[in-house]
């Protein structure tokens, strides 16, 4: 079971979270001229919905979006847990986070990409961040066919459609301390391209190995996978019979 932040916060089970969801999305264009945290993945929720909402089921009571624009089109917006910090310029990711996270209340904080859509407890994410950094680690698809060749001849003799890679990468979720914010993540920047590394030298990163289903929406063949995805999950979805 998860513990709350109490010895922290002074707020038992207060968990606050910081969705990354700025960006123009320009990996999906011209296919998709579409915002990406709006892009619907099921007819009727968005990407930024699911995450809100995903969010609020694992019992989180602060999610701060940080962001370039409102998203007044989403049904989640103006919920009652959700708060907004529009950037005026473009900050990178950590810039994003070091602005946002003065609307956030407890020590530690869960920091994610709204296009990066996992299956867990968030929360337990919060039980490896000891240090004041964690990060939520999967094995990533191969995009292509993988082929296996016979040595002798170079025949072909299987062909396996994105297999998984046996390596461990940065799914995009994680919980960070304000010390390591504070300390670490740049004004303007990214925080993959200096933060991480910082955090890294200074050994406060601990990493939460997850072998679920991982969906990165970068392209719109991405985005059509997930969107089947949830079009398969629906469907398999028992129906309530009459009356009930």
């Amino acid at each position: 079971m998860s513990k709350g932040l109490d010895d922290e916060t002074g707020k038992k089970g207060m968990y606050e979270a910081i969705i990354l969801c700025g960006g123009e999305g320009w990996t999906l264009k011209p296919d998709e001229w579409t915002p990406k945290p709006l892009l619907n993945i099921t007819p009727e929720e968005s990407l930024l919905d699911r995450q809100i909402r995903w969010l609020i089921e694992s019992g989180f009571q602060r999610i701060v979006l940080a962001s370039n624009r409102s998203f007044s089109e989403s049904k989640l917006f103006e919920h009652p847990k959700v708060e907004v910090c529009i950037e005026r310029r473009n900050l990178g990711t950590g810039g994003a986070v070091k602005r946002a996270f003065s609307l956030v209340e407890v020590d530690k904080f869960y920091v994610m990409n709204v296009d990066d859509i996992i299956f867990y407890d968030p929360k337990s994410l919060f039980e490896i961040a000891d240090r004041g950094a964690a990060v939520l680690l999967a094995r990533p698809p191969l995009p292509f066919g993988r082929a296996t060749l016979r040595e002798e001849d170079d025949s072909v003799t299987d062909f396996e459609e994105r297999p998984t890679l046996d390596i461990w990468v940065n799914s995009g979720h994680y919980v960070f301390s304000k010390e390591m914010v504070t300390k670490y993540f740049p004004t303007e920047g990214d925080l993959e391209s200096k933060a991480l590394h910082q955090i890294v030298k200074a050994n406060c990163f601990r990493g939460l190995r997850y072998s679920g289903e991982w969906f990165a929406i970068n392209t719109t063949k991405d985005l059509s996978r997930v969107q089947e995805y949830f079009r398969n999950s629906i469907a398999k979805k028992p129906r309530p019979r009459k009356g009930e």
